[in-house]
């Protein structure tokens, strides 16, 4: 039990930290992102209003263009931010959003699912998020020519996602790599990872979730 209540509190306190360093990144992106961009927005808007009573060599529709660029530009900053928060595939369910990584990745990824019912949204952001590391780190070391996704409701309360590639192995959470990121984020939800890639390969990384958080 004393174990027990120990690791609530470890997972407990990872879970307050990633909270307050995903506040801390949204709070940067903001403040060296969108609001900057506003705010060089505001003042070329403010000078073309006196441009249109004054002319110094600079055209109101050059301070207008600027503006212009400035909002856009907000705007991709804010949708960036959002869909960090949450990303907008997963509207349409997590296995479609598998859908869409697969499809994106740059080694040939398939993806079976088989999810009844549907995790919470917080789970199937963790869930998400773990298969594009997986994903990532992949491409980046494995070398593998196949990567394969399988995500289902192994128990009614209990999600499974498995993530393998035939490349060459050496996986080790332990080398302060993006899989012990994402065994610290799964923990804050009491969920686990396992990892078996040998020398040689294959790896196969599974990710035990919760269905709700």
């Amino acid at each position: 039990m004393a174990e027990r209540v120990s690791e609530l509190e470890r997972t407990r306190t990872l879970a307050v930290e990633d909270s307050a360093a995903a506040l801390r990144r949204v709070e940067r992106d903001l403040h060296d992102g969108a609001q900057m961009r506003l705010a060089a927005l505001a003042m070329n808007l403010g000078m073309a209003r006196e441009k249109l009573d004054d002319d110094d060599g600079v055209t109101v529709r050059e301070l207008i263009d600027a503006a212009h660029r400035n909002a856009v530009d907000a705007l991709a900053d804010l949708r960036d931010l959002a869909r960090g928060i949450h990303p907008p595939v997963l509207d349409n369910g997590l296995a479609s959003a598998l859908d869409s990584l697969a499809a994106s990745s740059a080694i040939p990824a398939s993806v079976t699912a088989s999810i009844d019912p549907r995790p919470a949204p917080a789970i199937e952001t963790i869930a998400y998020f773990c298969a594009a590391e997986l994903i990532a780190n992949a491409t980046k070391h494995s070398f593998a020519n196949q990567i394969t996704i399988n995500i289902s409701t192994e128990r009614a309360e209990v999600l499974r996602l498995d993530v393998s590639d035939d490349g060459i192995g050496g996986a080790d959470v332990t080398r302060g790599s993006g899989l012990s990121g994402l065994v610290q984020r799964v923990s804050t939800v009491d969920g686990r990872v396992d990892v078996s890639s040998p020398s040689g390969g294959p790896t196969v990384v599974t990710v035990v979730l919760p269905m709700k958080a």
